[in-house]
């Protein structure tokens, strides 16, 4: 449950008379905002049960991928019944396709329309979303969590035993890359992060490592101080959300940057030149930060969103949204979108304020997708919804 704090009826009038207004704007450490209880205006425009999931389902829980086909935009999904599901922009569904076992990545369009998709027995689909069928499979080694990566007309996927792949767009493997194994985990994973001719992977064992996106070349590696060997997840320290890439111009600083997340531990900004900490901040996270000018806002495990500045990483403002993790934040219709994993979803401006809040129920942990004109919200009963 999440718990909200009411405003007293005469602090709401004394506000109203004096037209006074929050400051979104505070020093170094942040200012932390009270939450208060808006009207939920959030329409649900449609819902879609995927496969019937049952409480305390584990494995096929994809997030969706938006994609474009001869009838128009489209949205693909794995699900727990071992199919992918293409379903139009207004929910109805057109094709399913069968995959070997239950569905779990993301997925990703290439140069020639087809999608890219995984499954947890450790097989990539590449489907033709015009005809509904499978154009080419491949055989990993380990499961595809995460969503695949475009570079040129090619993709990179990362697996869960931190192995990276580079494959054409007809499924011929071009090169690959084995980091040490990993421990205990989630049922997230990052996604690579592909910049100028370079391929920057943060892996579950804390690695993060470059890699030269033609060869699958070596570059540097980073180990970030957490603990990917712990027995139980209440003491895990591991990246789950794609890292970001934050480029000279935009911080201010004279060198690119990756910012990567770490669940129940800090926040890195790592140089692209050789991987060093140029600095950190405690924020627990399992959502990727998302950079808007020279400002990196990011979602905390303790329920609240922060703006950080992007040059020196300062907070220059925090709002308490719930009082469990929160994932997100997309940018949509000029917007910033979160959802928590007590099924709750928030829209709030760029300076902090909360705008609107919707409850689908459930628990949600994937950070919701952006179309056309929507936004895309799956939670763990396997149900997803079109928002607006």
């Amino acid at each position: 449950m999440i718990a909200q704090l009411r405003l007293p009826l005469f602090a709401a009038l004394l506000a109203l008379l004096c037209g006074c207004s929050m400051n979104p704007f505070a020093s170094q450490e942040g200012e932390q905002k009270p939450v208060v209880e808006t009207t939920s205006d959030i329409s649900i425009v449609w819902r879609s049960d995927l496969d019937q999931r049952q409480p305390a389902s584990s494995a096929g829980m994809s997030n969706p991928a938006i994609a474009t086909s001869e009838a128009g935009e489209v949205i693909v999904a794995g699900a727990q019944d071992k199919r992918v599901r293409i379903l139009n922009s207004s929910g109805r569904e057109i094709h399913r396709v069968a995959l070997s076992a239950a569905g779990e990545s993301g997925g990703l369009q290439l140069a020639n329309g087809l999608v890219v998709v995984g499954d947890v027995g450790g097989k990539v689909f590449g489907i033709d979303i015009n005809e509904g069928r499978v154009a080419w499979s491949i055989q990993l080694s380990s499961s595809l969590l995460s969503r695949p990566v475009l570079i040129g007309s090619d993709f990179i996927i990362q697996t869960e035993t931190n192995q990276v792949f580079r494959f054409s767009q007809r499924g011929e493997k071009v090169w690959s890359y084995s980091g040490p194994p990993a421990g205990l985990g989630m049922q997230l994973l990052p996604s690579p992060v592909v910049f100028r001719d370079q391929v920057y992977v943060a892996m579950r064992n804390g690695d993060v490592v470059a890699l030269k996106a033609e060869s699958g070349s070596f570059l540097w590696q980073r180990q970030l101080l957490i603990n990917s060997d712990a027995a139980v997840l209440r003491d895990l320290k591991v990246p789950v959300a794609t890292p970001l890439l934050i480029p000279a111009e935009q911080s201010g600083k004279h060198e690119d940057m990756l910012a990567v997340p770490v669940f129940q531990g800090e926040l890195f900004f790592l140089s692209l030149q050789d991987g060093s900490t140029l600095m950190s901040r405690a924020i627990s996270s399992k959502g990727s930060p998302l950079l808007i000018g020279n400002r990196v806002y990011v979602a905390d495990a303790q329920g609240a969103l922060s703006m950080l500045d992007a040059a020196g990483g300062e907070t220059l403002w925090k709002q308490k949204l719930s009082d469990v993790e929160l994932t997100g934040p997309i940018f949509w219709n000029q917007m910033l979108w979160l959802a928590d994993e007590s099924g709750k979803v928030f829209r709030l401006n760029l300076d902090g304020k909360l705008l609107a809040t919707v409850e689908l129920g459930g628990r949600i942990d994937l950070t919701p997708v952006a179309s056309s004109d929507g936004v895309l919200v799956r939670n763990n009963l396997g149900t997803l919804f079109k928002l607006r």
